[in-house]
């Protein structure tokens, strides 16, 4: 009787697979800006161009199917933004933008029980470090000093290989830019990545090679000691760039040689996580005042060394679901080279079961020389989001 109603039951249609394989998530920020800037050498008169006030709204839906051996991501963005610039003693500059992009989508096809082969736009983050990921050779911002900001998503072709549950191997291209802003960096730059997850520990090895740039390595590591008490490592080791390439690359003269993030948490009986870290990058600049060391290096902005001294340290407190509803963010930085710091605050609360409240002040010390005290004093971010 059992077989012949298992014999009986129809297959799922086409239409059923598709509906049960579709998600989707649809999500709607908005936020205001006001930054204090700074007149100083590195940004006189405001010639960067840093918005004194920022509103913005964004519609961020999110869509994923998975159908048979295939799973598609899709991440279409619209976004809204009024700005006011202040230059100098000149009248207020203030711009509207409109726009819409697709900040990552990607295919992803199963082509064995091992075997993920994947194309398309993606934020690729990996490493356990809070600061920094120093490990990673397409971006080492990994946004945390403001989570609630998309980092833009860059165009990959990946290889994934299951070698075991504890074992995965990964052959990484990094094809286009996507969505990086054009006055930061970048270069084409291959990687093949190894992965090991055990009970209470996890490493991983990175090699990678970019255009016109010798090969480096990079690696990231992490024990769980006790239920409350971790520890970490990461970094990466390169060679500078010889004089044929910096012959026809500029940038290249300033190729990072070695970094190396050290850290540890610890989380307490009553919930909060306490963590601190210790950032050293040998290629960074310690004793030149901040605008001669990004003139030094080529580029205002590096997302593969977003620091541009040699010593940190950072501090952080974080405490979640203060009361059932707050969620309380404490970071410090302070730059051991130029004795600059920077203060960020961040506080979510959840209103109801559909809206989250954001505020973050930041505020920065330092002389106008420094890097942390030569652009923004300090700024308040606030918004909210509503997801549905």
């Amino acid at each position: 009787m059992c077989g012949s109603v298992d014999a009986d039951e129809a297959p799922p249609s086409f239409a059923d697979e598709l509906r049960n394989g579709f998600y989707s998530r649809i999500n709607e920020f908005g936020y205001v800006l006001r930054q204090d800037t700074l007149d100083s050498p590195l940004n006189p008169g405001n010639v960067l161009g840093i918005p004194r006030d920022q509103a913005v709204l964004e519609l961020r839906p999110d869509f994923n199917l998975k159908f048979g051996q295939v799973e598609i991501d899709f991440k279409p963005r619209l976004r809204w933004t009024h700005t006011r610039v202040v230059t100098g003693s000149s009248a207020p500059l203030r711009s509207r933008r409109d726009e819409a992009f697709v900040n990552e989508g990607s295919v992803r096809y199963r082509l064995f029980d091992r075997l993920i082969l994947s194309y398309g736009r993606e934020n690729l983050q990996w490493g356990p470090s809070a600061l920094l990921s120093p490990s990673n050779p397409f971006n080492a911002n990994n946004g945390r000093n403001n989570p609630n900001l998309e980092l833009p998503g860059m165009d990959y072709a990946r290889a994934v290989l299951v070698a075991s549950p504890a074992v995965t191997m990964s052959l990484i291209a990094n094809t286009g830019r996507g969505r990086l802003d054009a006055r930061e960096r970048y270069r084409k730059a291959f990687a093949a990545k190894l992965d090991y997850t055990g009970d209470d520990t996890f490493f991983s090895l990175i090699g990678s090679r970019a255009d016109g740039e010798r090969g480096r390595i990079g690696a990231f590591a992490g024990w769980n000691v006790t239920d409350a008490l971790s520890i970490r490592v990461e970094g990466s080791a390169g060679h500078a760039a010889g004089a044929d390439v910096a012959a026809t690359d500029r940038y290249a003269v300033e190729r990072r040689d070695r970094q190396l993030l050290v850290g540890a948490s610890y989380t307490t009986m009553a919930g909060p996580t306490m963590s601190a870290e210790y950032f050293f990058n040998k290629d960074g600049c310690a004793d030149v005042a901040i605008e001669l060391c990004l003139q030094r290096r080529g580029a205002l902005l590096d997302p593969l060394r977003p620091l541009a001294r040699r010593r940190y340290a950072m501090f952080q407190y974080v405490d979640t679901k203060i009361g059932g509803k707050l969620n309380l963010a404490v970071r410090a930085i302070r730059n051991l080279d130029d004795r600059s710091a920077q203060l960020i605050v961040s506080v979510e609360y959840e209103l109801g079961e559909h809206w989250l409240l954001y505020a973050i002040p930041t505020y920065s010390r330092g002389s106008r020389a420094s890097e942390f005290g030569s652009v923004l004093r300090r700024s308040l971010f606030v918004g909210a989001s509503y997801t549905f």
